[in-house]
């Protein structure tokens, strides 16, 4: 079984995904970091020198090599991932999908160093936070298995995840 944590930045997707994948010794794999590590560039950097449509390609891309290559799996995509509606099949198909939620408050208090958000290194990140959310709420919307994670300990919301496996199972 693949589970799939997908949402905004910042939302827990890393953070639950390594526990999650611990509590059901699964493999994880950040897919951010997975491409960070494949191509010696920080995300960053690819957007920057290379731009936004060369990452969402790269990352399709991986996004597919990982779903054939891993069984048992808890994977974390990168907040844009859902911008391909491409993307969204093969998580809808391959893997049973959670959608974590933040309020905008949440997501800027969560990241420690805005410098390393490429979409974020702005004036405003809040603000940037609602137009993007406001955005990506019509791909968002297409998933089901929705997790509210403001306010909550990690173990909350693990276990949130883990009876929602029990129902659908």
């Amino acid at each position: 079984m693949i589970i799939s944590l997908i949402g905004f930045m910042a939302t827990g997707k890393t953070t639950i995904g390594k526990k999650l994948a611990e509590e059901l010794d699964y493999e994880f794999i950040d897919l951010d970091i997975y491409i960070e590590e494949l191509t010696n560039m920080s995300v960053k950097e690819i957007f920057e020198q290379k731009g936004e449509k060369h990452f969402r390609t790269l990352e399709n891309k991986l996004l597919k090599k990982v779903l054939i290559q891993y069984h048992d799996l808890v994977i974390s995509p990168g907040g844009g991932i859902i911008t391909s509606q491409e993307n969204i099949k093969l998580l809808k198909q391959k893997t049973i999908p959670f959608l974590l939620k933040a309020k905008p408050k949440s997501i800027v208090n969560r990241i420690d160093d805005i410098t390393k958000r490429p979409l974020l290194n702005k004036k405003n990140p809040e603000e940037t936070i609602k137009e993007l959310l406001k955005e990506r709420k019509k791909y968002y919307n297409q998933f089901e298995n929705v997790i509210i994670t403001d306010n909550k300990e990690i173990y909350e919301i693990m276990n949130e995840i883990l009876n929602r496996l029990e129902d659908i199972k």
